[in-house]
This record gives C-alpha cells, sequence and structure tokens, in this order.
C-alpha cells in the first residue's frame, strides 16, 4: 500500500466519500480560507490589542471562525448527498454489493465528520499561540471546541436524512433554515464569549446536567434523522422504526432522571420531553399505508404480548398514530400535572396552552395529508409544506388583526392550532376560554386520527395473519429438520 492511499482496514463507503470529498472545492476552499483568517486576523488583532486583553481576543476569533466552518459549511455539504445518488441510481448498484443501508449513509457521514475533525486539528496551533498570551480557561474552552465539533457531527447527519427526501423544502429548506440559527449563534459568541466559557467550565451541578442532557438531545435528534435517511435507502422489508421509537421512549426516561437528580426546575420539562416526542411523532405520521407481513414477524412470534407491543412500534401509519397518542397521553400527563396538581410547580396558564396548540400543531398537518392526501408518494414532504404553511397563515392573520383591530375575529380560526400562541398572549380573550378551547382542538385531531387509524387497522390485520401462517410454516419445515435428521 502507498503512503498516499488509504488502509484496506477502512469501510470502502468511507474511502470512497473520503476521495471524492477532500478534493472537493468546497471542503479546500474552507480548510485554506479558515488557516488564511485565523494567521492574519490573529495577527491584526495581537498587535492591535494591549497584551492582557489580547488572550480573550484570540479565543473569540478562534471560536468564531472554526464554528462557522464547521456549523454553517459543513452540514450543508451533506444537503445533497443521498439525493444525488438515489436521482442518479447509483444508490442501486450499492445495495446489490454487500454494503447495507446503515453501512452506506454512516460512510457519507463519517466523511464530512472526518473533515471537520481535520479542522479542529488544524486549529491546534492557534490554541497553542492563545495558551502564551494567558488568562486561559485551557478546559473550559477546550470542551468548547469538542463540543462544537460534536454539534456539527450531530447537524450533519441531520441534513444527511433529510437529503434522502425528494421535496426540495425538506432537502434544501429545512437545512438553510438551520444553517441560518447557525449563523446566528455563531455571531453571538463574541458578546457572549464569557457565559460560553463560563457554562463549559461544568463547575455547577445545573450545568453538568445540562451538558450532558445536551449531548444525549442532540445524538437523539441525529439518530432519527440518520435513520431517515437509512430508511430510504433500505429495502422494504427491513424495520428500522421500533428501535427509533423505543429510543424515544428511553430517552425521555433519561432526562426526566437527569431533571429529578439535579433538582432542576420542572416548568421546562414538558418543553424538553415535547422536544424528544416531535422527531418520533413526526417519523411515525408519515409513516407507510402499508406493511409487509414479514416485519410482523417477531412481534407475532411473542403472542398476545407482542401483538399488543405492535399495536404501538410496527412499521407502519397506524401504529404511527397509536405511538403518537401515547406520547401525547404522556406529555398530557406530565403537562396537566405541573399545572392543576403540583403546588411547587409555578407553571402558567400561557406554558400549558403552548403546549397543548404546539402538539395540536404537530397533529395537524398528519389529519390533513391522511384525510386528503393519502395517495401521496412523500408524505414527510408535504407534512413539512402544511405545518410550515400553517405557521405562515398564522403569522399573515395576526398582522392582519392588528392592522384592523379585529383581534376577536381570530376565533374564527381556533381550528387552526397555531392561533391559540396568539389567543393566550392577548388580552382580549379570557385565558381560561383558551386553556379549554387548545385542549379540545388537540383533542380533536387526535381522535380524528384515532378513527382513520382504526379504519385503516386492516393492514395490521392482514399483516399479522399472514405471518402467524409464515411463523406456522416456518416451524413445520424445522420440525421435518428435525425428524430427518433423527432418523438418519
Amino acid at each position: 500500500m502507498e503512503l498516499n492511499d488509504f488502509s484496506d482496514r477502512l469501510p470502502p463507503m468511507l474511502v470512497k466519500e473520503l476521495r471524492q470529498g477532500m478534493r472537493a472545492r468546497t471542503f479546500v476552499g474552507v480548510f485554506l480560507g479558515l488557516q488564511c483568517f485565523l494567521a492574519i486576523v490573529m495577527l491584526f488583532a495581537t498587535s492591535a490589542t494591549a497584551l492582557g486583553g489580547a488572550g480573550q481576543t484570540v479565543s473569540e476569533i478562534i471560536f468564531l471562525f472554526f464554528a462557522l466552518a464547521v456549523l454553517v459549511v459543513q452540514p450543508l455539504r451533506a444537503m445533497n448527498s443521498l439525493h444525488a445518488e438515489i436521482k442518479s441510481t447509483t444508490i442501486d448498484m450499492m445495495v446489490l454489493t454487500r454494503l447495507t443501508a446503515r453501512r452506506i449513509v454512516a460512510g457519507k457521514w463519517a466523511s464530512i465528520v472526518a473533515q471537520t475533525l481535520l479542522l479542529l486539528v488544524s486549529i491546534i496551533p492557534y490554541l497553542i499561540l492563545r495558551y502564551f498570551f494567558g488568562g486561559m480557561n485551557l478546559f473550559a474552552e477546550l470542551l468548547a471546541l469538542i463540543s462544537i465539533a460534536w454539534l456539527s457531527s450531530c447537524l450533519t447527519a441531520v441534513n444527511i436524512g433529510l437529503s434522502a427526501n425528494s421535496s426540495l423544502l425538506v432537502r434544501g429548506f429545512l437545512p438553510l433554515l438551520i444553517a441560518l440559527m447557525m449563523f446566528s449563534f455563531t455571531m453571538s459568541i463574541g458578546s457572549n464569549f464569557e457565559e460560553l466559557i463560563q457554562f463549559f467550565s461544568l463547575d455547577e451541578l445545573n450545568s453538568i446536567a445540562l451538558f450532558f442532557g445536551l449531548l444525549v438531545g442532540t445524538w437523539y435528534l441525529a439518530w432519527n434523522f440518520f435513520y431517515l435517511g437509512v430508511k430510504a435507502v433500505a429495502p422494504a422489508s427491513e424495520n428500522h422504526s421500533s428501535l427509533n421509537r423505543l429510543i424515544c421512549l428511553i430517552t425521555m426516561a433519561v432526562i426526566v432522571t437527569l431533571l429529578l437528580c439535579c433538582h432542576g426546575e420542572l416548568e421546562i420539562l414538558p418543553y424538553l420531553l415535547g422536544a424528544i416526542a416531535f422527531p418520533a411523532a413526526l417519523l411515525s405520521l408519515t409513516e407507510p399505508y402499508t406493511m409487509m407481513p414479514r416485519l410482523a414477524q417477531p412481534f407475532v412470534k411473542k403472542g398476545v404480548l407482542g401483538r399488543f407491543v405492535g399495536v404501538f412500534f410496527y412499521p407502519c401509519w397506524t401504529a404511527g398514530v397509536h405511538f403518537s397518542a401515547l406520547l401525547v397521553f404522556l406529555l398530557m400527563l406530565v403537562n396537566s400535572w405541573l399545572h392543576w396538581f403540583d403546588s411547587t410547580s409555578s407553571l402558567s396558564e400561557d406554558s400549558y396552552v403552548v403546549i397543548t396548540s404546539l402538539i395540536a400543531s404537530t397533529l395537524f398537518p398528519a389529519f390533513i395529508v391522511a384525510a386528503f392526501f393519502k395517495r401521496t408518494s412523500n408524505p414527510l414532504g408535504l407534512y413539512t409544506a402544511i405545518l410550515l404553511g400553517s405557521f405562515c397563515v398564522m403569522l399573515a392573520l395576526i398582522a392582519l388583526a392588528e392592522s384592523t383591530d379585529a383581534e376577536g375575529a381570530m376565533m374564527i380560526f381556533c381550528w387552526l392550532p397555531p392561533i391559540h400562541l396568539y389567543m393566550i398572549s392577548d388580552s382580549n380573550f379570557d385565558q381560561q376560554t383558551i386553556v379549554i378551547l387548545s385542549t379540545g382542538i388537540m383533542l380533536t385531531y387526535l381522535l380524528l386520527l384515532l378513527i382513520l387509524a382504526w379504519k385503516r387497522r386492516d393492514a395490521i390485520r392482514s399483516a399479522e395473519t399472514t405471518a402467524e401462517e409464515m411463523n406456522r410454516s416456518l416451524a413445520q419445515k424445522n420440525a421435518g429438520v428435525d425428524d430427518a435428521s433423527l432418523a438418519q
């Protein structure tokens, strides 16, 4: 093997993507641009600033340009990674090899993450220079840089998963929206640098709990969207949904445990659980309506208990509605307990309505897609369009109501869940009425989805019946083989 070649021990998909990615103009431009900007700007900063304050200036420059490179540019490079392969049909040839769908997607993700780590390693000389200026919190700054690289890897996984969708809104607009949010965060580093370093010092119990909670949350988000890409590449006979739903419940339990053990503010618990439940509900409510019998075999084999678990964990739309209803029940249980029964909690009516409105906003597009666009080939793209459209309509109605002093007419559009976010903040509406209205609208959409799921229960029944017959014939075949071996 030549010194300038990759080792044969590396995964073939990773080698293929690295060879292409490291020659790309985007990476070369980012790498060289980062070095040039850091070298030139740091030179001017150290010469124009007093020695006492030069250290913090150097740190701010390093963090600013590194965050721009790995939080904005690097994740955007994954925007078209899977869609380009699917569109050119080269993904079919990859699937025909021994490479699994998971290894194909993981190779694309690992390639971009490896290049991100190369950028991280390349700024080490500037960190050494920074150390000589003094006043450096070595542990906090190193942990902050590693955390930024971790966040970049998670955002890369999100964009790779979104890139498998055929809708330009999903694989184009959403990554750009994420990049805009990361750009805003990066621009705020300079003005909030001291607070950032103070947080990563981890000198308080709440900071430690929040840090590990963010690690778990970002990993969970990346996992969900990573497997969205895997599902798009994998054959229909593979089940990737059940594991994701189980991980959702486990992650919710971990977050609750961290919050209780660290005696955190319970008022943020519904928001944290809602943020965890949303990706799982989004993917569950956009599952295919049919299910292959092979996917039901492991559940049917476990008898009545397996069938009951399958009601929530089957990889189909009907089970996805049941699982989403379970998540809504858990969220409303926590929300109602904090609002009505916990005397130590200060969860206001405003917060209660915000949570119920966001839940209803999640269910509303799913009902529209299932009721009126059940033949669509891209339910996720349509769901995203309706979800974003509902919030755009809300903003337009608010602007119209404010300009015409007709806030009371907003009650006509109470069926649109995002409107409740405006109603609860407007003094023209009674808060108790909005609490009841928001809860009623949420339960209405949930009930409508459950009715549609009940009407389409035959997809599960037929799959279970066929799976039971397949298990029975397989058992008879195995018994025949055992009898033949004993006879010999």
